[in-house]
């Protein structure tokens, strides 16, 4: 992957500047335990780590990138962007926007009334639990697919509309909550419930949001599809900084600082959780987040991306770790 790359090269994309309030970081670097500093550094030698922050009670205390990348390289989220979703979700939610995370999808999307997407409920659907058969490797439908949205060859909805029969086991009919099953098409059916809730694309419900939330600092932007919808599985882009600060975002509203209501959802979306059995690091999933690794503090929440991109969360100690990568071997 070629740092900054594939947003620059894109043409179909949005912008969006930075927060008329930006939050300040807190560099605090060489407080790191020895220990920690050494493995820290030692994470940092493989050519294919590009950056890496570690987080400790909302204080910077390590920080690392390498030289291609600078204070406004735009790096991908890919599907961290899943997570971000699920956040703009409890923000609709806190909003009065979405009424109750039960409701169906298709009362707020009635062009997905006849699919699998639509009879599940949001919950449902934030649990990767839509019960659609649009499942494969990395949550693609088919081979290429998330390539052919960002290419603009297809669109979030004919993927929708074209993957919209339940799956079937041992011949019955998956129901919506029956289990997990990691789908790309679901997180774009959280798109849609947020663009048809608030009544404005999903990009700018994020700048209303997300970015002004987190006192974003530099520009971020989202790849959009053919129908020119940000691809909200996995297209999201923005700087080392605002990734710590996102980062930092989601414990903030964790710990109470966006509100109780924000609080509730995000307590729910990191601890709601739903077995996994397909998946060789997490044994969990909440609203569009991981967790359970064996031998971490069960609290312990992350935010995902192909290629090694990770945002894990411990909320009892407010340690995070923010990973850039083309590795998915990082630890």
């Amino acid at each position: 992957m070629m740092v900054g790359g594939l947003y620059a090269s894109a043409s179909h994309k949005t912008s969006h500047a930075p927060a008329e309030n930006v939050k300040e970081l807190t560099p605090k670097e060489g407080r790191l335990p020895p220990d920690i500093a050494a493995q820290a550094r030692a994470l940092t030698g493989s050519n294919q780590r590009i950056a890496l922050a570690l987080i400790e009670k909302g204080e910077v205390v390590f920080k690392y990138r390498a030289d291609a990348v600078t204070d406004t390289t735009l790096i991908p989220s890919f599907s961290m962007a899943k997570s971000l979703t699920s956040t703009m979700v409890g923000y609709a939610l806190c909003d009065g926007k979405i009424k109750d995370l039960n409701d169906k999808v298709a009362q707020y999307v009635p062009q997905l009334s006849e699919t699998a997407y639509g009879k599940a409920s949001i919950k449902n659907i934030l649990q990767m639990a839509s019960g659609a058969n649009s499942s494969g490797a990395n949550g693609e439908p088919h081979s290429g697919f998330s390539a052919q949205l960002r290419d603009q060859k297809i669109s979030q909805l004919e993927g929708l509309l074209k993957y919209k029969d339940p799956q079937t086991r041992l011949f019955k009919k998956v129901e919506p909550g029956d289990g997990f099953d990691y789908k790309n098409l679901d997180t774009a059916t959280l798109s849609f419930v947020i663009e048809k809730a608030t009544g404005q694309p999903f990009h700018k419900w994020y700048e209303a949001t997300l970015l002004k939330n987190a006192g974003l600092q530099h520009p971020t932007g989202w790849l959009l599809d053919k129908d020119q919808r940000a691809i909200a599985h996995a297209y999201f882009f923005a700087a080392q900084d605002d990734w710590i600060r996102l980062a930092i975002h989601s414990l903030d509203l964790l710990k109470g600082k966006g509100g109780t209501c924000m609080q509730d959802y995000m307590t729910k979306a990191t601890n709601d959780r739903i077995r996994v059995l397909s998946n060789s690091q997490f044994n969990e999933y909440g609203y569009q987040f991981w967790s359970g690794i064996p031998g971490m503090r069960k609290d312990t929440f992350w935010k995902a991306g192909f290629g090694g991109q990770f945002i894990g969360i411990d909320p009892t100690t407010e340690r995070i770790v923010v990973v850039s990568s083309t590795d998915w071997n990082t630890q």
